[in-house]
C-alpha cells in the first residue's frame, strides 16, 4: 500500500470504479422506483385493462374459471351433447314410427274385359279394369316386434358411450386443472425467488457500503469493492430475468383461462405448507376408484360388448308389424273411379340365411375390439399405479429435502450473522462475508424451489388419484 506505483494504481481503479458503482446504485434505485409490483402485470398497451379491473385470483378461482371458460372443455361438452342425441336416436328405435304417403300415377293403358255375349244391334261391351289416373293418400305406422334384441342392445351401447364421453370430459377437465395448477405454482416460484434475490441485493448493498468505508480507511483493497459490486450486479440481472418472466407466465395463464382481462395473482405463503402423506396403498385404492380414465375404458368395454350382441341379432329373424289407412281413387274396387277409404294391417318377416359369413365376420371383428379394450384396461391400470407411485416417491424425497433445507437455511442465516459481525469488527475478510451471503442466498432459493416442487408433485398426485380439484391443493 505504501509503494507509490501501487498507490497510484489503486487510486486509478477507485476513480474509474466509483462512478460505475454509483451509476449502478442509482440505476437500481430508479428501477425499483419505476417497478410495477411483481405480482401485477400490466401490459403497456391493453384494451381490456380499461374494461375490466385487475382481480385477485386464487388457485381455486383459476380452476373455477378454467372449467367455465376453457375452449377445450366446451368442445368436450359439445361432444357429450352429441352422445346424448345418439342415445335418444337409438331409444326412438323401440317406438313405433308414423309416416304419411301421397302418390299419383298415370298409366297409358289399362286392362280391358270384353263381354263374350253379343246382342243384335249392340256393339261389344268392354269393361276397363282400373283407371289411367290413380291417387293414394295414406298414413302408416310401423312397429318392430322382434329384431333379435338388436335395438335394445344398441340403446345400451349408446348409453355406455354417453357415460364414456362424460368420463372423457372429466379427463380433459383434470388435465386442464393440472396445467393451471402447475402454471400457478410456477408463478409462485417466480415471486418467491424474486423476494430472495431482493433480500440478497440488500445484503450485498450493505456489504458494498461497508467495503467502501473500509477501503476509504485503507482497511480493504479495491478488489473487495469490485467483487461485491459485481456480485450485486449479477443478483440484479437474475432479478430482472425473473421480472421479465412474470408477464410471460401471466399471458400463459390468461390464454389457458380464456380471460379478457389481466388478473392479479397474489403471492402465497408456503412456509406452513402441509407436508403430511398417507400410505401409498390408500392412494392406490383412491386412484382405482376415482381415475376417470379407468371409468372411461370400463364404459367403452361395456358399450362394445352390447355392440357385439347387436351384431349377433343378424342371426335371428326380423319381425315387423305395420298398419296403414288409405284414401285412394280408385280404391280396392278398380272398376269404380271414385274415392274410397280403407286400411291394411300386415306382418313382415325377414330372415337372412346366407351372406357368405359377413355377419359372422362383423361379430368377430367387434369381439376382437373387446379383447383390445381389455388389454388396454390392464395397461392403463398399470400406468395409473405407476403414476401414483412415482408422484408419491417424489413427494417423499422433496419432503425430506425440505426438512434438511430448512435446517440448512437456519444454519446459513446464523453463519451469515456471525460472519457479518466479524467482518464489521475486522475479524473476517470481505471474501468470507461474500461466501456467507452466496451460500445463504443459494440455500434460500433452493428451499423456495423445494416448497413449490412439493406443491407441484402433490398436485400431480391428486391428478394421478383422480381427486384434483376435489380436495385442498395442499397449502
Amino acid at each position: 500500500m505504501s509503494h507509490p506505483k501501487m498507490t497510484a494504481v489503486l487510486l486509478l481503479v477507485l476513480a474509474v470504479y466509483a462512478p460505475l458503482t454509483s451509476q449502478g446504485s442509482s440505476r437500481r434505485d430508479m428501477s425499483q422506483a419505476a417497478q410495477v409490483p411483481s405480482h401485477t402485470y400490466t401490459p403497456e398497451t391493453s384494451d381490456t385493462s380499461e374494461t375490466a379491473p385487475l382481480q385477485s385470483l386464487t388457485l381455486e378461482d383459476a380452476w373455477r374459471i378454467a372449467l367455465s371458460n376453457n375452449l377445450s372443455l366446451q368442445q368436450q361438452e359439445t361432444l357429450l351433447r352429441q352422445a346424448g342425441e345418439e342415445l335418444s336416436i337409438q331409444k326412438a328405435g323401440l317406438l313405433p314410427s308414423l309416416s304419411t304417403i301421397a302418390t299419383y300415377s298415370y298409366t297409358s293403358e289399362v286392362a280391358t274385359f270384353r263381354v263374350p255375349i253379343s246382342l243384335p244391334g249392340i256393339p261389344p261391351i268392354e269393361i276397363e279394369a282400373g283407371t289411367k289416373n290413380r291417387y293414394d293418400v295414406a298414413a302408416q305406422i310401423d312397429q318392430p316386434l322382434f329384431t333379435g334384441f338388436r335395438t335394445l342392445n344398441l340403446v345400451k351401447s349408446a348409453s355406455e358411450q354417453f357415460r364414456a364421453q362424460s368420463a372423457q370430459k372429466d379427463i380433459v377437465s383434470n388435465q386442464i386443472l393440472l396445467q393451471v395448477g402447475l402454471l400457478y405454482y410456477q408463478m409462485q416460484l417466480d415471486y418467491l425467488q424474486q423476494r430472495v434475490l431482493e433480500q440478497a441485493i440488500q445484503r450485498a448493498d450493505h456489504h458494498l457500503e461497508k467495503a467502501r468505508s473500509f477501503y476509504a480507511a485503507e482497511q480493504a483493497t479495491a478488489f473487495d469493492t469490485l467483487e461485491v459490486a459485481n456480485r450485486e450486479l449479477q443478483l440484479q440481472s437474475q432479478l430482472e430475468e425473473l421480472q421479465d418472466l412474470h408477464p410471460i407466465l401471466v399471458s400463459k395463464l390468461v390464454h389457458l383461462l380464456n380471460l379478457e382481462y389481466t388478473p392479479d395473482v397474489p403471492e402465497m405463503s408456503l412456509e406452513n405448507a402441509d407436508l403430511t402423506l398417507r400410505d401409498l396403498s390408500e392412494y392406490q385404492i383412491v386412484a382405482a376408484a376415482n381415475r376417470p380414465e379407468l371409468k372411461q375404458i370400463e364404459f367403452a368395454q361395456r358399450g362394445q360388448s352390447f355392440r357385439v350382441k347387436a351384431l349377433k341379432s343378424a342371426y335371428f329373424p326380423q319381425l315387423y308389424a305395420s298398419a296403414s289407412y288409405h284414401r285412394a281413387r280408385p280404391g280396392v274396387n278398380y272398376f269404380r273411379d271414385e274415392w274410397m277409404d280403407y286400411y291394411t294391417v300386415g306382418l313382415n318377416l325377414r330372415w337372412q340365411l346366407w351372406n357368405w359369413k359377413q355377419d359372422q365376420r362383423q361379430v368377430e371383428k367387434a369381439r376382437l375390439d373387446c379383447e383390445r379394450l381389455d388389454l388396454q384396461s390392464q395397461q392403463l391400470l398399470l400406468d395409473v399405479r405407476q403414476q401414483v407411485t412415482e408422484a408419491f416417491q417424489q413427494l417423499q424425497a422433496v419432503k425430506q429435502q425440505i426438512e434438511l433445507q430448512r435446517r440448512l437455511v437456519t444454519q446459513e442465516r446464523e453463519r451469515y450473522r456471525i460472519t457479518k459481525e466479524n467482518y464489521e469488527q475486522g475479524y473476517a475478510t470481505s471474501l468470507d462475508l461474500s461466501t456467507a451471503e452466496n451460500t445463504l442466498t443459494s440455500a434460500e432459493l433452493t428451499l423456495k424451489q423445494d416448497y413449490v416442487e412439493w406443491l407441484q408433485y402433490r398436485l400431480q398426485l391428486q391428478f394421478a388419484t383422480g381427486k384434483i380439484g376435489k380436495e385442498s391443493p395442499g397449502i
